[in-house]
């Protein structure tokens, strides 16, 4: 069978580099379609605008995000340990990609069609996902029950987001000294100091 990516696939991995290399606002579908290697009208067959192309990222990649903690809820009952498997996959997804996480965080907000209905009700769904797993910790009497989980929800992602941005953007920032594996076991556990009823 073949395993080879499929040409829309090409496309959308080559526009990820692009854009975290030259910006959204100064590449050209010519330049996303040359690091592709595929012929510039053949691009148009899968993508009518180098707008559908950034919203297509981040659509895939954020349905991605949102099956991954599906099958953290299947498999971990803990939540604290599904928030760290969390932070987790979204810290590994940086390693692995980092010029993808620079054009989620940096381009897909910026532009205005990232805001319509469909696309903030897919953003949103990651949000409560997460304000569910803690609204079943405040049931088990493991966190603050006086504290929104949707609060808690934007506070913990707050902390992942601005992190990642520091790695992504800051030359001064020391990346031998805050290795991944410890700053996001510092989060979790910072968090949990801020909302938790019991001590840590």
């Amino acid at each position: 069978m073949d395993k080879a990516p499929a040409k829309r696939d090409i496309i959308l991995d080559a526009a990820i580099r692009v854009f975290a290399e030259k910006g959204y606002s100064s590449s050209r579908t010519l330049d996303i379609s040359k690091e592709a290697g595929v012929a510039y009208g053949s691009l148009y067959s899968y993508f009518s605008s180098k707008d559908e192309i950034l919203l297509s990222i981040f659509r895939e990649r954020w349905r991605i995000l949102l099956e991954r903690i599906d099958q953290i809820n299947r498999t971990l009952s803990d939540p604290d340990e599904r928030f760290l498997a969390i932070i987790d996959f979204i810290f590994r997804s940086y390693q692995r990609n980092p010029a993808m996480m620079k054009v989620l965080i940096m381009d897909v907000p910026r532009h205005k069609e990232f805001y319509t209905p469909e696309n903030w009700k897919l953003y949103n769904a990651f949000f409560k996902a997460l304000a569910d797993i803690f609204r079943e910790g405040q049931e088990k009497e493991i966190y603050n029950r006086n504290i929104s989980p949707l609060i808690a929800t934007y506070c913990i992602y707050g902390a992942v987001d601005t992190t990642i941005r520091q790695y992504v953007y800051n030359p001064e920032f020391n990346h031998e000294e805050f290795p991944i594996e410890q700053t996001r076991q510092q989060i979790v556990g910072m968090l949990k100091q801020g909302y938790s009823k019991r001590e840590v």
